[in-house]
């Protein structure tokens, strides 16, 4: 596609929650070039490299970028960096270049990485100020080569940064507030777990029918809301109050959050009534999670600027209850 950007960057949770995000961002960028042919190849390769990430390499978050190969040659570069502390070492080919694998004998890691090392024209792993990077250059979508060995950068090299795929947003939550979101997210946990525990009774329909359509709206959004959570823990690990917190996804999960919303308000309904054990939503988790749609929506289907908690908060107060 003329004019789409030529390099597309995105930060996800370092989850395996987050791994369908990294297909279908790698997707979506790839058929706004027109390079269609290499969606198998490139979802597989992103796929390995960003659970590698979430699974092995002790990290909070990974930037996954897609960049096209420069002066009009063909390809697409793959990489995933990640800001944990497991070393380059983790990513050494256990078998040299050129021999016979057998992947039944190789951990998961090494399977993984296995199968990069015969998808890619080129790979490699480079030192960067977060961590490592790894990446894989792809140029055929059926190769047929055995596995190369990766190239190796020891300098600190930085990762510029990229764009989203069109279709995707980035909403931020302008100083979010760190208690309160975390005590939110939790008590959905909560009521999540108490609704599918009794969606397995027959006889309970209303729970059943609730829990199916929360997991159901979950799904979509799942790797935004680890990202959002995963950014309040280490605000509050480093002792703040409130944090901008940012999520990537893609446009239509806004269409999901007012949806999910209101699942959620009929669940509470049900714990007023003493049919859940689980506690009620009090009014200061009902108002942030208020807040957290309204901005989801807004921000990511009409691109509207973000308002921030404290001024939500003034909002909310009628005149003559200001003081």
């Amino acid at each position: 596609m003329q004019g789409a950007p030529s390099r597309l960057q995105v930060r996800l949770a370092a989850d395996a929650a987050s791994v369908p995000a990294v297909r279908r961002f790698v997707a979506d960028g790839l058929a706004a070039w027109g390079e269609a042919k290499l969606v198998d190849a490139a979802e597989l390769v992103a796929s390995e490299l960003s659970s590698n990430a979430a699974l092995h390499a002790m990290a909070q978050f990974m930037h996954v970028t897609l960049e096209r190969a420069c002066d009009d040659a063909a390809g697409v570069r793959v990489a995933v960096e990640d800001d944990g502390p497991v070393g380059v070492e983790a990513v050494l080919p256990r078998t040299p270049g050129g021999a016979e694998l057998d992947v039944d004998e190789l951990d998961a890691t090494g399977r993984g990485l296995a199968i990069v090392a015969m998808l890619a024209g080129r790979w490699g792993v480079d030192v960067t100020r977060r961590g490592k990077r790894v990446w894989a250059e792809l140029v055929d979508p059926d190769p047929e080569h055995e596995a190369l060995d990766p190239v190796r950068d020891e300098t600190d090299a930085a990762t510029p940064p990229g764009d989203l795929p069109p279709g995707w947003v980035l909403v931020r939550l302008v100083q979010c507030p760190v208690a309160l979101s975390l005590r939110q997210d939790s008590h959905l946990d909560e009521l999540v777990r108490e609704l599918q525990l009794l969606s397995v009774d027959g006889h309970n329909h209303e729970s059943a029918a609730i829990a199916e359509e929360i997991q159901g709206l979950l799904a979509s959004p799942t790797h935004a809301r680890i990202a959002g959570r995963r950014a309040a823990e280490q605000a509050r690990d480093d002792h703040l109050e409130a944090v901008d917190v940012d999520m990537a996804m893609p446009r239509e999960v806004g269409l999901l959050a007012e949806q999910l919303h209101r699942a959620v308000a009929r669940a509470d309904r049900l714990c007023e009534e003493g049919r859940l054990l689980t506690v009620a939503s009090p009014p200061e988790l009902r108002e942030v999670r208020a807040w957290m749609t309204h901005e989801v929506t807004e921000q990511a289907i009409r691109g509207a600027a973000p308002t921030s908690w404290p001024d939500w908060l003034k909002a909310a107060v009628p005149p003559d209850h200001e003081g």
